[in-house]
């Protein structure tokens, strides 16, 4: 009992110590991309692999760490970063956590959030079902955990450890017992100390002051049991306890944070559990890895009270969940009583998506008062309430940009709310016109037909206009904003998976609707960093206006730059004239058509086309989500253009600059593979012969014709039905075009 006491006495000090706050560090929320993050985890991957030993286990360097414990926590950290269970260093160290012959609560805990990753493989299952036999045995007497296991004054941090473990089992399909669940809350709660923190310490006689790693593990508790037991619409019945915990974090979290790994850890949790994209004022996964992200010439340390294997352990988990995919952004705005009335909506909904379709999701929260950037995280913006809204003219453009720049508003009124309802259908009448309807019939607020596609997309919805009826408007090629009149959301809190079924199709059919049922990229915005230096090149772009609407997706050309001016240091300087003549074309480096509907141009923009092509410009034509009246219009363009002098186009091969990126002196993208959206692969297994169709004249490429979408994805997103190339690679297609185009200018 002695050497017991001293083991806790020693985990409550170290926890206190870690707990503490340092100076904090200048604020980089912003200024990280996927590739600092992919190189991060690649090197903390490299550096665990190479603690592992021979037999599989990996390396201990802290005599207070149990036996086994860096394995458990080494082997759920790569695993969490996307490491195949079947790669053999991953198989030999599952056989020795197996193997591993412990009483441990914090190593059984975490054997288990390994082993229910790989709850259908019988290898494992037995050590699975052991190991939740041991969490789970006499724990409803007192909802709390020790060392030992289940007991009466457990500490909050094995508690935690031990609720996690349930949870990811419950998630695999072991369910956990509500009965069980509903005691931990009670003790969590009890346990809550008047500043509104939680300490090491079970029990009550032990004054100590309030941790934020205790905290966040107690917030990031509460909201599991939440989930469990949340069966009606109603608001949390404990809500008050949980914002005194939000206020206690408000006052003591800091920016630097992330130097601790253990809290680093615990405020992923409560992040990622409660939704929230700020905690304490600051973008936590941005401020966090920014720091953890920072290149070091002379390579990571990851020295640490635990040792380095749990440290880097505990990062390579944050960084990894901190970047999973978002399925919609929930807007913050006015009173939380009113937009989050159904609190855990998107938490039920986005585990459900999570089981069915077995991708890793998130949700998070956002405020109407952040940048556009941030709301671009997720390509999905919900927003609730039942009151009419209230925003300003700004932000009601805020949310107008948000949809252009290629994300999915989706309004839905609480308890069916006629003023909430109403106030939104007025509003998006003229959101996106008449100035900005600029090919007439687009843009309008229409209410969608029982044929339209977000009622059969996925599943079949009968009737769809009457179970939910749906306004929506479209700018030609993909819906912007969406007013369903039925209020979804309470299915999903409720957790009405049976009950309300149709609720959940309807709502997985929007959600495959608005992503295109393709890939969803990562949160981290904004999508480049530019490198320091000044621009070395300007080069001119003419968007060239037609009748087949030319005008979607209207910041496409904007993140073209973007990636141009981080790679190349090239910026684009992008005009719209509004005919195509001779002046809209001079000293243009290129001459870019888009659309997705038919059109002609007049004898007069063709001549000055063909005089431009003359005179060394380029002529860039692409069809909008691979549309094909499109393309058959951009054919009989080209065969007007270049008149006597047409012959048919070869494709861009393999040994292209279009493909190589070997433009004169400038280097774009060398392109091997292209990704192709969902929707055109489920329409066609077989890649074209070429992305990219090549009319030249005088040896070089004069026209550029891609008959499949590359404009439409350039701002990240994709389409339903569209048949288009993924972003990354719709991305590096248009630079090499435009680099191309560039150097026969500047010859």
């Amino acid at each position: 009992m002695a050497r017991r006491s001293r083991a806790r006495m020693l985990c409550m000090a170290l926890c206190l110590a870690l707990s503490a706050a340092a100076p904090a560090g200048p604020r980089t929320w912003r200024d990280i991309a996927d590739t600092d993050v992919d190189r991060s985890m690649a090197e903390i991957k490299r550096y665990l692999y190479g603690q592992q030993t021979k037999q599989g286990s990996f390396r201990h360097y802290w005599y207070g760490i149990p036996s086994g414990g860096t394995t458990a926590i080494a082997l759920f950290a790569l695993l969490e970063a996307g490491e195949p269970p079947s790669d053999p260093r991953v198989e030999r160290g599952l056989e020795a956590l197996v193997k591993l012959k412990t009483n441990n609560l914090y190593v059984i805990a975490t054997r288990v959030m390994v082993l229910s990753r790989l709850a259908r493989n019988a290898k494992y299952r037995k050590q699975l079902d052991k190991d939740m036999a041991y969490l789970t045995r006499t724990a409803l007497r007192h909802g709390a955990w020790g060392y030992g296991g289940p007991e009466r004054t457990g500490d909050n941090s094995c508690s935690q450890f031990a609720l996690l473990a349930l949870w990811e089992a419950d998630r695999a399909g072991l369910r956990i017992k509500p009965a069980l669940v509903r005691k931990v809350e009670a003790t969590w709660l009890v346990r809550q100390r008047p500043d509104g923190g939680w300490t090491y310490a079970g029990q009550g006689d032990v004054n100590t002051a309030s941790t934020l790693t205790m905290t966040t593990a107690a917030l990031a508790s509460l909201y599991i049991c939440q989930d469990v037991l949340a069966t009606t619409c109603a608001p949390y019945r404990y809500q008050s306890r949980v914002d005194r915990a939000w206020t206690y974090l408000a006052k003591h979290l800091k920016e630097d944070y992330y130097r601790n790994g253990y809290l680093a850890f615990c405020v992923q949790r409560v992040g990622m559990a409660s939704g929230r994209k700020f905690i304490a004022g600051m973008d936590w996964f941005a401020a966090g890895a920014g720091k953890l992200c920072e290149p070091n010439p002379y390579g990571r340390s990851f020295r640490g009270r635990w040792g380095p294997v749990v440290r880097a352990s505990f990062e390579l988990i944050f960084l990894a969940r901190g970047r999973i995919p978002l399925t919609f952004n929930k807007l913050a705005h006015g009173d939380e009583s009113d937009w989050n009335y159904h609190g855990r909506d998107l938490a039920h909904f986005t585990e459900y998506m999570r089981r069915e379709y077995e991708r890793p999701l998130r949700w998070q929260i956002v405020r109407i008062t952040d940048d556009v950037r941030m709301l671009l995280d997720a390509p999905i913006l919900l927003v609730t309430g039942v009151k009419a809204p209230t925003f300003s003219a700004g932000q009601w453009d805020k949310l107008r940009q948000y949809a252009l720049r290629g994300g999915t508003l989706l309004f839905v009124p609480t308890h069916n709310s006629k003023p909430f309802a109403e106030a939104v259908r007025e509003r998006l009448k003229g959101l996106f016109g008449p100035d900005r309807n600029r090919v007439g019939k687009h843009y309008q607020l229409q209410k969608l037909d029982d044929d339209h596609a977000i009622y059969s997309v996925h599943m079949q919805i009968h009737a769809g206009s009457k179970f939910a009826p749906m306004w929506g408007v479209s700018d030609g090629t993909r819906l912007l904003a969406v007013l369903c009149e039925r209020d979804l959301c309470c299915a999903w809190q409720r957790r009405a998976t049976r009950t309300s079924r149709l609720d959940y199709h309807l709502s997985a059919n929007f959600f495959m609707y608005a992503t295109g049922a393709s890939r969803l990229r990562t949160r981290l915005r904004p999508v480049f960093v530019s490198k320091p230096g000044p621009v070395r090149h300007h080069a001119k772009v003419a968007w060239l206006r037609h009748g087949g609407n030319w005008a979607s997706q209207p910041y496409a050309l904007e993140y073209l730059s973007q990636k141009l001016t981080a790679e190349n240091r090239i910026k684009l300087d992008v005009s719209a004239p509004p005919a195509i003549t001779d002046q809209a074309l001079k000293n243009q480096d290129l001459a870019w058509i888009v659309g997705s509907e038919p059109f002609e141009l007049s004898d007069e923009a063709i001549s000055a086309l063909r005089r431009y092509l003359d005179a060394g410009g380029t002529l860039f034509l692409n069809a909008v989500g691979g549309a094909r009246a499109f393309n058959t219009a951009c054919e009989k363009t080209i065969r007007k253009i270049l008149g006597e002098r047409y012959s048919r186009p070869e494709y861009a091969m393999p040994s292209s600059p279009l493909l190589t990126g070997k433009c004169g002196d400038f280097r774009g993208p060398a392109i091997t593979k292209l990704e192709r959206t969902r929707a055109w692969q489920r329409a066609s297994r077989e890649a074209p012969r070429g992305p990219l169709k090549i009319y030249r004249l005088k040896g070089r490429a004069a026209i550029i014709h891609g008959p499949w979408g590359i404009h439409d994805t350039l701002d990240g997103h994709t389409a339903h039905d569209a048949r288009s190339y993924m972003p990354r690679s719709a991305r590096d297609l248009a630079a090499n075009v435009l680099l191309y185009a560039l150097a026969n200018r500047i010859k």
